[in-house]
């Protein structure tokens, strides 16, 4: 009894932390949902073999409540605004140079300024580290790489915000790279040195600081603090972690509904990205009294792909495999733009 005590205390503490810094209900908002980001938010399904057998927070969001994202296109509009969401600019491999050289905090903004969009996710920065970390750049350049993302991530906030005086922003803090597999795995055997590996996060937390300071200096700002709750998961052993009451592994990637991360040893899977649904879902019910019901772990794992491996994989629940079957919701439609 006293275990599970404790990882509802903790998760709860982690809920009341990851809204502390969301800004007082000011309403309902105007304008359709903007996304800035990397492959953790661009659209899953374009993107085989590995996390097209998932779906990601903005496609679960769309189809389970109906968020406006913009037009859908399977068609591409060419770089960087390409395939799905008409107002998702989240790039794969995107790093946060990455994204203000393509142009995608000036194209969303003109969304903004137009009205199109009124509430703004960004949810940018791992791949700073993560390409430092695999080129094995040293502890000394850990520091600049820290330095840059801090400076980019200001230029994109202030080139959004001005963009409208009504316009809502949501950032996203990063988890920890060192337990993508990719790295954790290097890490175990030897391979990257526990020293090097240790810079990196303690950089990550730094920027992770800025985003939460940002949120607390600046009025229609608000934290989603994915790196907090990922900190404060229950681990019943290193190799494992609970989400929704379900034990998932964490450190062998597989395109499983049991493992966090997708055969790519860096995506995380339909699961997860339910949880980041949920953190969404809850800071525009807190800034702007949207009224949203928050997903269940059936509604989440109903979004796998009917074509997934993932979809064997669900602990014999036949619950889940029912709702499963049953075809996806049909995408709100929106005026072509």
């Amino acid at each position: 009894m006293w275990p599970c005590l404790r990882e509802s205390v903790r998760l709860l503490v982690g809920l009341m932390l990851s809204l502390a810094f969301v800004s007082p209900a000011l309403g309902e908002w105007h304008g359709g949902i903007g996304v800035l980001g990397d492959s953790y938010s661009d659209e899953y399904q374009f993107y085989p073999p590995d996390r097209s057998t998932a779906r990601n927070w903005v496609e679960i969001l769309a189809r389970t409540r109906g968020l406006n994202f913009g037009n859908f296109s399977s068609q591409s509009r060419g770089e960087p605004r390409n395939q799905g969401f008409a107002f998702n600019w989240a790039r794969s491999e995107a790093a946060t140079g990455d994204l203000i050289r393509s142009g995608q905090h000036i194209g969303l903004a003109g969304q903004v300024a137009r009205g199109e969009v009124g509430v703004v996710v960004i949810f940018i920065g791992g791949n700073d580290f993560v390409h430092a970390l695999t080129l094995n750049a040293s502890e000394n350049q850990v520091d600049r790489v820290l330095e840059r993302a801090n400076a980019n991530l200001d230029m994109v906030v202030d080139t959004v915000l001005a963009a409208s005086p009504r316009v809502q922003l949501l950032i996203a803090t990063v988890p920890d790279i060192a337990d993508l597999p990719e790295f954790a795995l290097k890490i175990r055997l030897g391979r990257l040195p526990s020293a090097l590996a240790s810079s990196y996060s303690q950089a990550i937390g730094r920027y992770n600081q800025h985003i939460r300071q940002m949120t607390m200096l600046r009025k229609r700002v608000s934290l989603l603090d994915l790196a907090l709750a990922t900190q404060l998961a229950p681990r019943p052993d290193r190799d494992h972690v609970i989400v929704a009451g379900r034990k998932l592994d964490l450190i062998h990637p597989a395109n499983r509904a049991d493992h966090v991360f997708l055969a790519d040893a860096r995506h995380i899977n339909t699961l997860i990205q339910g949880m980041v649904a949920n953190f969404v879902i809850n800071a525009l019910n807190a800034r702007l009294d949207a009224n949203i019901k928050p997903l269940t772990p059936l509604e989440i794992l109903g979004q796998v792909p009917a074509e997934s491996p993932a979809i064997a994989d669900r602990n014999g629940d036949r619950r889940d495999q029912a709702l499963a079957s049953q075809p996806p919701p049909l995408r709100p439609t929106t005026p072509a733009n």
